[in-house]
């Protein structure tokens, strides 16, 4: 699992990994936001539209920690644009007041 990729869960939601890569190697566990449907939120300073690699929103207070035991059977959907993640990150530290 790398940092800025989007999977889908096998109970059909969708994360997008904000934690360092190699994180799950060394704990057993990652950070994730849960990714919403397009629409449904707009892009704000807490919140990123995403087109690919689904069209989606990341709400950056959605952060959640997830072992790696919830990423059996899930679907690996590939990366985000780096240009989209360093979006993501401005909202992570606006969120977080960093």
């Amino acid at each position: 699992m790398n940092r800025g990729e989007v999977w889908t869960l096998a109970d059909g939601r969708n994360v997008l990994v904000i934690s360092l890569t190699g994180l799950e190697k060394t704990y057993g566990a990652v950070l994730v936001i849960m990714l919403h449907d397009s629409g449904r939120y707009p892009d704000t300073a807490m919140s990123v539209v995403i087109g690919d690699p689904i069209p989606c929103t990341a709400v950056a207070v959605n952060i959640v920690q997830l072992r790696v035991n919830r990423f059996e059977g899930a679907k690996l959907l590939g990366p985000v644009d780096p240009a989209a993640m360093a979006r993501v990150d401005q909202a992570l530290r606006a969120v977080q007041d960093l």
